[in-house]
């Protein structure tokens, strides 16, 4: 069962976008106004492996990601309605 952190619970209460460069590895976050938030790319890698976080447009620099509107367990789904 995938289980979130406090840290990791209020991220994605703010985030709306995440944008990953495949090329240089580097992840940015941005909440619903425009201004950054920090993720690491461990933490990254672990939303989209637990497909907590879906690629929601991509070009040929970056891929865009946005939180799964299907919430995988019920903590994500209490996180999703909090937000």
């Amino acid at each position: 069962m995938i289980e979130l952190t406090e840290k990791e619970m209020r991220f994605l209460k703010r985030v709306d976008t995440i944008t990953h460069v495949p090329w240089s590895n580097k992840v940015t976050a941005a909440d619903a106004q425009g201004r950054p938030l920090r993720i690491s790319r461990a933490t990254f890698a672990r939303l989209r492996d637990d497909g907590i976080i879906m690629r929601s447009s991509s070009n040929l620099t970056s891929n865009t990601y946005v939180v799964n509107s299907a919430p995988v367990t019920p903590q994500v789904g209490e996180v999703l309605q909090a937000s």
